[in-house]
Order: C-alpha cells, then structure tokens, then sequence
C-alpha cells in the first residue's frame, strides 16, 4: 500500500490509512458449466462458493462450485441437498456457509448450513415468515443473519433476525419505508443495512438496522439514480454496491460500483466494471480482492469472473476540526458546478479554497464571489476535499462527491 506523505495529512487534517493506486478490473477462471444469473456466494478460508442460480431457459439449479485463487481453477462440488432454486442468498459465518430462499415454483423459506471440514450440509429451522424471492440477507459479525423484504404473490418489507448460536428466529420491526423486492444489503460490523430495489418504483433509499437500539434509521439517498438487482459486499468497514439495472430496470452503460462510508454517511462512486451493468450478478470476497461473477448483461447470460483490488481503495477518514466553527457545504453530492459555504461566523477565507482529491493531491484552486464557489471544468465526478483556512491561520476539511 501507498502511503500519503505525513505533510499532505496534515494539511489536508487527514487520517490517511492508505492512498489509491491505479487499479482495474481483470478477468480470472469463468465459472464451470451454463452461464447464470442470481448465483449465491459466499467464501470461507480463502475459497469462494457458489450455490445455485438461474441458467438457460428460466432453469433453476442446485448445483454448488469452489474456487481457489491462487491455483485460479473451479472444483465441481456435490449438488446441494435441498430443491433446486432461483433468486436465493447465501452468506458466511465462522467458517460455515448459510444458505436459502428463493423460488422454484414454490417460495422457499428454508435455512441451510454448510461446512466445508466435513462438506456437509445441515437444514436448520424454516423461518416462521413467508417464503420469498430476492430478499435481503444480512450475516452479521456476531452471528446474526438478517432476512427482509422480497416478494412472492406480493412485495413484502417484513424483517427477521436468526440467531446463528441458537438456531431460533425472531421477528423484528419492519422496514420502515416501502415495500420491494430484490434491495441491495450488506453488513457494516453488527449493523444490517438495506437500500434500494423494486416496489412500487425502484429506489435509491437507504436503510440501517441497529441491534443495539433494535430500530431502523433511514440514511442519506444514493447521489444517482435509483437501482434493483445488483450485488453486495462488505469490506474493512464499509458497504459497496456493484452493478444491476437502472430506474427504468435496464441495464446501466456502464457496470457502476459503489462504496458507503458510515462515519459521514456518504457514497462514493468507484472503478466501473467492464462492459455494461448486469442483472443480478454474484460476488463474494477472497483477501484483498472482490470477485464478480455471472449475471445478465446486455448481450448474454453471463458465466465469466472479474476481480478487483480493494487493497486499491482509499481509506481516508475526515478529521473533525478541534474548533467549534461551523463550516458546510450545500449541495453535496453535486451535480452542477457551484457549491454554497454556510459560514454564519464569517472566518473562512473563501481565497484560500482549495480542493484535494483522495490521495491528498490538490487538483484546482477554487474560485467565486462571497461564499459561492465553482469548480473549475475537466474535474471528474468522484470524492473529493474542500479545504478553507481561517482568519486566524488554521484549515479545516470537508468531504464533497461531485456527479457528472
């Protein structure tokens, strides 16, 4: 990893724990056998998983893959046990995978374990919910797994919470916006988020359930347009959301990839993947690097696999400034070119803007009249920095996403 030179931290009033480093997506072994779309992932001990799936001609599978990267080579594993399914989740808790859902004519409600020592799978207790297709599915770090929402005769927004130690469910408040079905969601340390998806219209809505409060808070709206039918995953403590189809369910140009950082509830848009989005894809973790695979794309039914290097994303955490002075900006994320700074005490020096992008490099000078300012043509959308100084000589920074 690349570290910031100590002097741009500290002008910056950085934490930096990593800078970016030029990375692209590479294409490794695609899977073994029919392409799919909707396989379900997961990865224990260095190894990805993947379970079932939707092939050629609506067919739904029980067939059950391992990949090893460092030989980067599948192995053909034994079927899975129970129905063969569409449009199920799976996830990984100490070293066993969990797995269920779904549909295949009937909705499925069901809970299996994995464990990769003996290659065994174990049912476990039905949710007492509805059966259902394309829930969310949340695996905590403490061992909670968090199914919600999806549908089946209708969209649903119900939320359940499986005790992985006791084998029990217990059913929690719903979800407080609107019904759907097919949301994005991942775990950010023992919170279970939700976003997006389709209901009545397809969102771009942002959710949080806290176990500690046993309550759901609503956060800020994807800065884009609203999206179904992608993939997820957590990494280092954050959320990033990869591909799926746009609010008019078709596939986006380009295979968008997204990060949420939870100290500043923000978004920040990514390397996209090659080609265009795809329709439910799968993805799982191995190290430092994620890995895409199948999906729908505007072409064909896909069974290649991409890896990325998370290793490569910047880690950079915005410092509170020790004062008490008020500084914000308005609007953020923004999609024009000039921001406002409200200021009520009037200490910062608007000649002194500057803005830095997240490896510490300033990319332009910031210039305007009174407390708007503009920012300057050929800047990319991304994450960015503005930094002020003070009348009485001190900097402070703000985090600003520009869309384009």
């Amino acid at each position: 990893m690349i570290q910031l030179p100590t002097f741009a931290a500290a002008a910056l009033g950085l934490v930096v724990t990593a800078s970016a480093v030029a990375a692209e997506w590479t294409a490794v072994a695609p899977m073994p056998g029919l392409g799919r779309h909707h396989p379900a992932t997961f990865s224990i001990d260095g190894y990805g998983y993947v379970v079932s799936g939707t092939t050629t001609g609506a067919a739904s599978t029980k067939d059950f893959f391992r990949y090893d990267p460092v030989a980067d080579a599948w192995t053909v594993l034994p079927d899975f046990p129970g129905a063969a399914r569409s449009y199920a989740y799976a996830k990984a808790y100490n070293g066993k995978g969990y797995f269920g859902f779904g549909a295949a004519g009937p909705y499925f409600r069901d809970l299996w374990e994995y464990d990769p020592v003996s290659s065994t799978w174990t049912q476990l207790a039905d949710c007492p919910g509805l059966g259902r297709a394309h829930p969310a599915f949340v695996m905590t770090d403490n061992g909670k797994l968090f199914v919600g929402a999806g549908n089946a005769a209708q969209n649903m927004k119900d939320w359940w919470e499986y005790d992985v130690a006791t084998n029990v469910w217990t059913q929690r408040a719903d979800l407080p916006g609107p019904v759907r079905h097919h949301p994005y969601h991942f775990n950010i340390g023992n919170d279970a988020y939700l976003c997006f998806g389709h209901g009545a219209s397809i969102y771009k809505d942002v959710y949080r359930w806290d176990q500690d409060t046993v309550s759901w808070t609503q956060l800020t709206d994807l800065p884009a347009r609203g999206r179904v039918a992608g993939t997820e995953f957590s990494y280092d403590g954050r959320g990033y959301v990869l591909s799926g189809e746009n609010d008019n369910h078709t596939q986006f140009a380009k295979g968008q990839f997204w990060g949420y950082e939870p100290d500043t509830d923000t978004w920040t848009r990514l390397t996209n993947h090659p080609g265009s989005s795809r329709w439910a894809p799968g993805s799982f973790v191995v190290g430092e690097y994620v890995y895409m695979m199948g999906g729908l794309s505007t072409s064909a039914l896909e069974g290649d696999m991409w890896r990325f290097p998370m290793s490569s994303v910047t880690d950079v955490r915005v410092v509170p400034p020790t004062s008490d002075i008020v500084f914000e900006i308005y609007p953020n994320p923004l999609s024009g070119v000039q921001f406002q700074l409200f200021d009520p005490d009037g200490v910062y020096e608007t000649a002194s803007a500057r803005l830095f992008d997240v490896t510490g490099r300033q990319v332009a000078d910031l210039r305007g009249d009174s407390y708007t300012l503009q920012i300057p043509d050929g800047i990319s959308a991304g994450r960015y920095f503005v930094s002020l100084g003070t009348k009485s000589g001190d900097r402070v920074t703000r985090p600003i996403t520009l869309l384009r």
